[in-house]
């Protein structure tokens, strides 16, 4: 298409109008620069944006529009009627009062509005919360997955080589037993050759010395099978025990995947409630977030921030409730992240009753009752 064919087809263009061949030529063109098509069309889309409010622009403007009315009654063979201006209101006696009224709806209603963009936003935060948290869980169910599959198959592949040591040592055994069956029938033989000896003496010599070499040869290589049944004993028992290495590694992933899968339902469940710990130690950059869930009754205790607790500590989660006071949630070690995780399945009476949460340092194996200091709190 020529310059001037473009031209003709910018109504249209700008009200959606063309075709995908029509409209990929003129966008083509606007690009090479053309200034005189872009100023064109940048009119065209301002009198389109007008075009539903009925408003007339003033001087230029419009005779762009008449242009544009003009042409999309040539292309789409239908009557295009302007919306006409609504007829101008004027004020009466009574506009001061519906004023004043007017101006007091507005203010309630603002505030309103502002209670429930503020509630909206903290809504948002926590599901913005549990999102990341889902992901996290997810990711870290992925990893297990994929180690678990990878154990699974080294584990096969070890089980496969102990069967077959196993069937090797018992063709050794089978040979080594052979080998000591000729070994007997050559002493008999020679115990024989030896007893006749008086008559021939010379020729007994040769034969018992055959009979020696060929002995000593026996016997070297039933020394050689046992040296040889020996090292594959210990490699048999060095696969078995590396097999059950692999299995207890295997059950130990198998039981954190279901741990992920469990704090995954829990996260999926609906009931989902969300708190928050801040920072109780000076010093310590650290947060936590609750999450708890009365349908599947279990509560969530993640910990960020937390530096590695010395020798002989552990951290302890506590669930404080105004009639018992702080209960154990239960001990955790930080990875090398600071990131640490609890899973809690309170008793029954304590849903609903616990009104805050808090982490402390303990001795190892924990304590029934906080003695530490505290780096986390929260109330719920």
């Amino acid at each position: 298409m020529n310059h001037q064919e473009i031209k003709d087809l910018l109504p249209l263009y700008a009200l959606g109008g063309l075709d995908n061949e029509s409209a990929a030529a003129v966008e083509r063109h606007l690009p090479e620069p053309c200034d005189e098509c872009a100023a064109e069309l940048r009119k065209w889309y301002e009198v389109v944006g007008l075009l539903p409010l009925g408003v007339t622009p003033a001087g230029s403007g419009a005779v762009v529009k008449r242009r544009l009315m003009a042409r999309v009654r040539q292309e789409l063979g239908a009557t295009v009627i302007p919306l006409q201006p609504p007829p101008r209101w004027r004020p009466t006696w009574m506009a001061w009062p519906l004023a004043a009224a007017a101006v007091v709806l507005l203010v309630i209603g603002g505030l309103r509005y502002q209670k429930a963009v503020k509630s909206t936003a903290e809504q948002s935060a926590r599901v913005q919360t549990v999102e990341a948290l889902l992901a996290q869980e997810q990711e870290t169910r992925a990893t297990r997955e994929a180690e678990m599959q990878r154990l699974t198959a080294r584990l096969e592949e070890q089980q496969a080589a102990a069967a077959q040591k196993a069937q090797t040592i018992a063709q050794l055994e089978a040979s080594l037993a052979e080998q000591r069956r000729l070994v007997a029938l050559r002493e008999q033989e020679l115990a024989r050759v030896q007893s006749a000896s008086a008559q021939s003496k010379a020729a007994s010599e040769r034969e018992i010395a055959g009979l020696k070499a060929e002995l000593a040869r026996q016997r070297d290589a039933v020394a050689s099978g046992e040296q040889e049944l020996r090292a594959l004993r210990a490699t048999l028992e060095q696969q078995r025990a590396l097999v059950e290495a692999n299995t207890r590694e295997v059950e130990q992933l198998r039981a954190a995947l279901a741990r992920q899968r469990g704090v995954i339902e829990v996260l999926t469940t609906p009931g989902l409630r969300v708190g928050y710990l801040q920072q109780a130690k000076p010093g310590v950059t650290s947060q936590g977030h609750v999450l708890w869930n009365e349908r599947k009754a279990t509560w969530l205790v993640y910990a960020f921030g937390l530096p590695q607790p010395p020798a002989g500590k552990e951290y302890q989660v506590w669930l404080i409730t105004e009639k018992v006071g702080p209960v154990s949630a239960g001990l955790f070690t930080p990875d090398q992240t600071g990131t640490g995780l609890v899973v809690a399945t309170p008793s029954a009476e304590l849903l609903g009753a616990v009104t805050a949460a808090a982490v402390t340092l303990e001795p190892a194996g924990g304590l029934a009752k906080p003695s530490g200091e505290m780096y986390l709190r929260g109330s719920l």
